[in-house]
Formats: C-alpha cells, sequence, structure tokens
C-alpha cells in the first residue's frame, strides 16, 4: 500500500524494508543491521555475549507470522544449522515478539530496531538483546517517488534520517555488548 502510493506519487518519501524501488520510485539503503535475538531477563543464554543457532535448540520460541520473510530466513537459518526450537507461538509483529518474550513466554529473533526500543535499560527493561552467530540483515531504505517535485524540506528531512540510522547503529552495538 505505502508502496502502491509512492508509485502513484501521492507521497514525498517513504522507508521501506524492500530491496526493490517500486514502480516510478528510487530506492536507497538507509540502514543494514543484523537481526537480533531476544531473550527475557534472567534467562541463564542472557550471560552468553553472543548466540548461536545451536543456543535455541529445545528452547520455547515466539516467532513472527510463516509468510513474514524474517521469519523464512530465521526457519531457513534453524533448518540449515539441523535446531529443533518449541515453536510456542507466533504473531505477525516483532514488537509482540518481544512483549511475548518480556512475559518469559520465549525467546525470539527480531529487527534490531524494535529490539532496541523496548529493550529499555537492558536487564531493568524485561528484554536482553544478544547478537546472533549466523548474519539475517534487516534492510532499511529511503523510497523516493520519480516524478513528484521534491518538497523544500525532503533534503534536511532525509539528512536528519541518515544521523539518526548511524546514532541507532552505535546504540545498537553498545546495547548488545552489555
Amino acid at each position: 500500500q505505502l508502496e502502491a502510493a509512492l508509485s502513484e506519487q501521492r507521497f514525498d518519501l517513504g522507508l521501506s524494508e524492500r530491496h526493490e524501488a517500486p514502480a516510478a520510485c528510487t530506492l536507497d539503503t538507509l540502514l543494514v543491521a543484523d537481526e537480533v535475538a531476544v531473550l527475557p531477563a534472567g534467562h541463564a543464554l542472557a550471560q552468553k555475549p553472543v548466540l548461536a543457532p545451536a543456543d535455541f535448540a529445545g528452547q520455547s520460541f515466539i516467532s513472527l507470522a510463516p509468510a513474514d520473510p524474517y521469519r523464512q530466513q530465521v526457519d531457513a537459518m534453524f533448518a540449515a544449522s539441523g535446531v529443533e526450537r518449541n515453536l510456542r507461538l507466533e504473531t505477525p509483529s516483532a514488537v509482540s515478539v518481544c512483549a511475548l518474550v518480556r512475559q518469559g513466554l520465549g525467546l525470539g529473533i527480531v529487527n534490531p530496531l524494535t529490539a532496541l526500543e523496548l529493550a529499555g535499560n537492558g536487564f531493568e527493561g524485561g528484554l536482553v538483546v544478544r547478537p546472533l552467530s549466523v548474519s539475517i540483515p534487516f534492510h532499511v531504505a529511503l523510497v523516493r517517488p520519480s516524478w513528484r517535485t521534491e518538497h523544500p524540506l525532503r533534503a534536511d528531512f532525509e539528512a536528519a534520517l541518515v544521523g539518526a540510522a548511524a546514532a541507532l547503529k552505535t546504540r545498537l552495538a553498545q546495547t548488545v555488548q552489555t
């Protein structure tokens, strides 16, 4: 729907997880950061600095919906590693995965932006973020309509988004190291 509206030149700028530009648009990568594991505070695996697929063997797992492309990559990672998880719940959003993990219902793998925002102060926030030993890139891109007259503030807004993306990558690196 966002992509269709951008293709129809109805918006000045969009953010998307797509890798290809919609029709009549250009696309530039804003942020690439790996998916991360989220664990409830106090979980034994929270003591590990990096989690490997084998660490999830037999663990209760909260997953994204089956049609989600990141879910499919996570499932492929576990299949390639021969790891069986205890798939406890499926939900359509990374926010709800984190909420369910925070309640101690299992572990999850989500995009780093959602994990970072919901982790709060690490252990005090009830949610712990850890990097994975396997890369599953999360991609955010700027999408611009090709034929729409550029809004006079678009360049400044894009520069602010680039700065915010850089700050988020720094914050993410600090969060996953604690």
